[in-house]
């Protein structure tokens, strides 16, 4: 049985411990809002592009190369996780979906991955796939991106943007899907694939309007957005020339979309780690509990020890 000492000592550890997780909890909180904050705000203009895009496709027999459908001989997987640990299953899913999305299309054509996070960099890195042939068919990390950070802005989700761009015209991938996380609401983030490329404009819509959450203080906005996304029908001048304009809008567009991707997970990151660390100081709540009835005891059958002692040596004496 421990001593009243390692007892008190268990304590303090596990106070400060509290203190420490009840701290990120609340950190977390504010950075998830502020995520959320930030999507939404971004929400408007994303939607007036997808907007100007379709009537631009309406009005030109024009398409570009980011729109072409071909052949799959090599596809890209982009995978987002986080740079940080402490999210509970936050990683995990993303990366259980990344297995199971590998082991449907690897066998079909060859998979590379582009990692965004350093959990997706280490555990891709880290893990090797062997065939029933003996030969490894781990797939190969082309490209890392790291530090997106807390408050992601276009311009730092910019060089991702370009490098799939730049990967899909060049032929050296004919297909570009990506693995994220949607934040539903503070308890429900959702593990989700969607097709960068070859662009379909449906998805980006249904990616943009997914951004309101189904609950909480940012999901009263929801109706005056979708009240301002009423249908219009403009004529477009075209300067210098169609061509151009849909080859500059197209780009542009995709990194609105992957932008909101990436706000999207942080929101779902910072949720999912403010629900860790309140379970966490909840258990160390617990643990306290737990111990300072232990401790208690203990102390209680001290001292009663001592008394039957003092009792005892009183009779002894007196004899």
């Amino acid at each position: 049985m421990s001593s009243t000492k390692a007892i008190k000592q268990r304590i303090r550890s596990v106070k400060n411990t509290r203190q420490i997780t009840k701290a990120m909890e609340m950190v977390s909180a504010a950075r998830m809002r502020k995520s959320q904050g930030y999507a939404l705000e971004g929400r408007p203009y994303a939607l007036a592009s997808l907007e100007m895009l379709g009537n631009v496709l309406a009005r030109t027999p024009l398409r570009s190369a980011l729109l072409e459908e071909r052949p799959v001989l090599r596809a890209v997987l982009v995978v987002v996780t986080s740079d940080k640990g402490l999210a509970g299953a936050f990683n995990s899913n993303i990366l259980k979906r990344s297995e199971k999305w590998l082991a449907n299309h690897a066998q079909d054509y060859p998979v590379d991955v582009v990692a965004v996070g350093k959990k997706a960099r280490d555990y891709f890195s880290a893990k090797g796939r062997l065939a029933s042939d003996g030969q490894n068919r781990a797939p190969r990390v082309v490209k890392e991106f790291f530090g997106f950070g807390d408050y992601a802005d276009p311009a730092g989700i910019r060089p991702l943007a370009e490098y799939l761009v730049r990967g899909f015209v060049g032929r050296q991938w004919d297909l570009i899907e990506i693995i994220y996380t949607n934040f539903r609401s503070t308890l429900k983030q959702d593990v989700a694939v969607s097709r960068l490329f070859p662009v379909d404009i449906e998805k980006v819509k249904e990616t943009i309007e997914h951004i309101v959450p189904e609950r909480g203080r940012f999901s009263e906005k929801a109706i005056s957005l979708k009240s301002s996304t009423a249908d219009y029908t403009y004529e477009y001048s075209f300067e210098p020339s169609p061509a151009i304009v849909l080859e500059s809008l197209i780009p542009h567009l995709l990194e609105m979309q992957v932008f909101h991707m990436i706000l999207e997970s942080n929101a779902s990151e910072h949720s999912a780690r403010m629900v860790a660390m309140k379970n966490a100081s909840e258990n160390a709540g617990d643990i306290m509990n737990e111990l300072t009835l232990q401790y208690n005891k203990q102390r209680q059958a001290g001292i009663t020890k001592e008394l039957t002692e003092i009792t005892a040596g009183t009779e002894a004496l007196g004899k």
